[in-house]
């Protein structure tokens, strides 16, 4: 009898583009509409208060092109243009103050030990409260530290060309910073990227950390995280309400998540997946 895991396997290989075309163009609207965002503020075509709003959701969404970059979803099957994969993931990251070798590393080892106790992403694990309002706001501000990124880089042991790449990196966002700064723009760069900045990354921390997992004490293919279903939840979360099918599946492009999880729900619920609505329950008190 053919395994639930080798169905599974079938059901992500018909799901798995040869290059992942809406990710590309979901990538480059991001790009294109945070610098026309910033234009029009800048030159007053809009309010700065709306240009900070629009920016927040276009901060918010640029993680999604960076998560399937990791995995090489974008383009998964063409050696030739796996570099796709890397550019992609390089470009969205660098609004995001993000260092896309060192978080691709980082990804990996949350998920080879999901909830367990080398799980990286374990600082989410917690009170709605306490996450939301004590650890990711603390992740934030240790984003601008370079000597906890030399130490993660050290910890992660990334290759050399990567580590110092990444430090190159982080000295080039900030020289950006501070001359942005220097030619008198500050205010601006604060209302149309670091407020914006710490809402929408903020959020996606939330959506991708804390809810997905929590309460973080499971482990395993099936229960690790979840499904969780309410009205709207694919946009609003670009299917990461899907996230246990990430997990699962990682070469899946996110907009096939749907597709694969209708597909393979009927092995999902005989084990027993953790099916909720917005907010986790405990395992324990999860439907399946």
């Amino acid at each position: 009898m053919e395994s639930t895991v080798a169905r599974e396997t079938e059901a992500a290989k018909r799901n798995m583009p040869e290059i992942a075309w809406p990710t590309i163009l979901l990538a480059a609207c991001l790009l294109a509409g945070f610098a026309l965002s910033c234009w029009a503020a800048l030159s007053g075509a809009w309010p700065m208060w709306a240009a900070a709003i629009v920016n927040a959701v276009i901060l918010y969404a640029f993680y999604t092109p960076v998560h399937d970059a990791c995995h090489s979803a974008i383009v998964p099957r063409i050696k030739a243009l796996r570099w796709v994969n890397t550019a992609v993931g390089m470009a969205c990251a660098a609004p995001l103050w993000m260092f896309f070798h060192e978080h691709r590393k980082t990804h990996f080892q949350h998920h080879a030990r999901t909830n367990m106790e080398d799980d990286p992403d374990l600082w989410a694990k917690g009170s709605f409260a306490r996450v939301t309002l004590v650890q990711i706001p603390w992740l934030l501000v240790n984003s601008f530290n370079p000597i906890a990124l030399w130490r993660a880089c050290i910890g992660l042991r990334l290759p050399a060309g990567e580590r110092w790449g990444t430090m190159a990196l982080f000295a080039l966002y900030t020289t950006v910073a501070a001359a942005i700064v220097a030619a008198g723009y500050g205010t601006e760069l604060v209302v149309l990227w670091l407020i914006p900045w710490f809402i929408g990354v903020h959020v996606m921390q939330t959506m991708f950390g804390w809810a997905p997992h929590h309460d973080h004490s499971e482990v395993g293919r099936y229960r690790d995280t979840r499904i969780a279903e309410f009205p709207l939840a694919d946009i609003l979360t670009l299917q990461q309400n899907l996230h246990l099918i990430h997990h699962m599946l990682p070469a899946v492009p996110w907009y096939r998540y749907r597709a694969v999880y209708e597909e393979i729900r009927p092995i999902l619920e005989t084990n027993n997946v953790r099916i909720e609505g917005f907010w986790p329950t405990e395992p324990g008190k999860s439907r399946g």
